[in-house]
């Protein structure tokens, strides 16, 4: 007997694997009165976005203890691509290096201390690394590779003066990284869970890098993951954009983990009831949103994907990198006007002219003392698993 070949192998670990989730989904939309059925009553308390002492014990507790997804590796497509940027008041850089492999260094010269490069949001081509102050110069590996008067340093070993490198991982396409360089190696498959089959089922590691737009925004980090794990405002926030090719507050989860997957029922969900479920679509036939705890956001569009990064800065102040990786490199002209509309209407169009901007006008009137607690409704369930996994891991020691 001959083994299978990769792409029928492949194609069978993909077939009916949206299957559970559509069924339910389905059932809700033959059931509509009750996904608008009320839960047991749930609030937040407005400090929790607000606090600069809760902000502190977040980025120690959370970010510096968790894999943080730093984006795709296809941004780094070519052997010198390297960017630097700033995450959580951590200076990185990230580096493919002429070996192929991407690893994340901290921009901090092993000399005294000085940036490598400036933190300008592009990737650019070096073929190494030169410190701007006394131009000690490194390999794209991190390595040291020559320092000027070496001679004045005596007996210094040059292999342990390479950049300090975090500890990372692609998996999926995706890059992963610990912001201590003094934390253990993470095994992402296990801390993905059910969420890593997703991925190798939408085969995101042959995914295109398109392009990205990186842009600080005036609210707390967690603001803006609410914002992309409930379907309740799609259809009223999204009226003059997205929202007409979406069913009204229709959406089915799971929470494996610390991690959230969502299927939310589109105009074309109907469709599937004529269809084998070998040929049920997340991306065609709903639109599935993947929340990686704690900062990580992955909308499936019908011919796109858009991964989100928000980055806490300040208790009222994040970073939100936009990035959209598409199914095959633009063939022509044609294919690159396509995305390039694409892009301008869910970037500039859908997240920043939209849900960014209801952000920041919560993240004002938060300490204005309208509201004592935030409700959630039952649409709105996400929210609490969200916010109850980011308290849990608040709570641990250590």
């Amino acid at each position: 007997m001959t083994e299978p070949s990769l792409t029928q192998a492949r194609s069978e670990r993909r077939a009916g694997h949206w299957q559970p989730l559509f069924e339910r989904l389905l059932a809700l939309i033959d059931d509509a009165p009750a996904a608008a059925s009320p839960a047991q009553p749930a609030t937040l308390d407005p400090a929790i976005y607000a606090s600069p002492a809760r902000f502190e014990a977040e980025r120690a507790r959370i970010f510096r203890r968790q894999p943080i997804c730093l984006g795709h590796a296809a941004q780094f497509a070519a052997p010198g691509s390297v960017l630097a940027r700033e995450i959580l008041g951590v200076p990185l850089l990230i580096a493919r290096g002429a070996d192929g492999t991407v690893r994340v260094f901290l921009n901090v010269c092993r000399h005294r201390g000085a940036a490598l490069l400036e933190a300008t949001e592009q990737v650019c081509t070096k073929r190494s690394l030169v410190c701007p102050y006394h131009a000690w110069t490194y390999r794209l590996d991190g390595t040291l590779a020559n320092l000027p008067q070496r001679d004045s340093f005596g007996a210094l070993d040059p292999a342990a003066h390479g950049l300090r490198e975090l500890p990372s991982t692609v998996r999926h396409g995706l890059l992963f990284a610990m912001l201590d360089p003094a934390a253990p190696a993470t095994d992402v498959a296990a801390w993905l869970g059910p969420v890593d089959d997703d991925l190798a089922a939408l085969n995101l590691g042959g995914h295109h890098f398109f392009r990205q737009h990186a842009v600080r925004r005036a609210t707390n980090w967690k603001l803006v993951m609410d914002a992309f794990i409930e379907v309740y405002h799609v259809k009223r926030l999204h009226s003059g954009t997205i929202g007409p090719y979406f069913a009204d507050g229709l959406g089915v989860a799971d929470t494996p983990g610390s991690h959230i997957r969502y299927l939310v029922a589109r105009d074309t969900t109907e469709a599937i009831r004529t269809l084998p479920p070998q040929d049920w679509s997340p991306q065609v036939h709903a639109t599935l949103v993947h929340l990686i705890f704690p900062n990580t956001i992955m909308v499936y569009h019908p011919d796109y994907v858009s991964h989100i990064g928000v980055y806490p800065e300040a208790a009222d102040r994040s970073l939100f990198v936009h990035t959209m990786l598409v199914p095959e490199a633009p063939k022509d002209d044609k294919a690159q006007a396509h995305w390039a509309r694409s892009f301008d209407l869910i970037d500039g169009g859908v997240f920043n002219a939209e849900d960014l901007v209801v952000c920041e006008s919560i993240q004002r009137g938060l300490t204005s003392g309208a509201n004592e607690r935030l409700l959630l409704g039952g649409l709105e369930q996400n929210l609490r698993h969200f916010h109850a996994t980011v308290e849990a891991a608040l709570a641990q020691e250590g």
